[in-house]
């Protein structure tokens, strides 16, 4: 019927700006939820480690410190 009344079907392109906000909105929203997941990631690994270094750990810089040996009374 549009053919009739003088109506063709014409598709207008998308403006390229808006086309290229919108790429970079759609980034900025995978950066932040690639942000997030990592995360929730470390949180998750550090409660299961328990986030802190063995006392005796060779990767501790002050491993022995503080520590005394006593096998009796001093």
């Amino acid at each position: 019927m549009s053919g009739l009344f003088g109506g063709g079907s014409k598709v207008s392109k998308p403006d390229p700006e808006l086309v290229a906000a919108q790429k970079r909105q759609e980034q900025q929203v995978e950066a932040e939820a690639r942000d997030k997941r990592m995360k929730l990631a470390a949180q998750r690994r550090a409660r299961y480690v328990g986030g802190q270094r063995m006392l005796l750990s060779k990767t501790r810089q002050d491993a022995e410190q503080g520590i005394t040996e006593t096998l009796g009374p001093v």
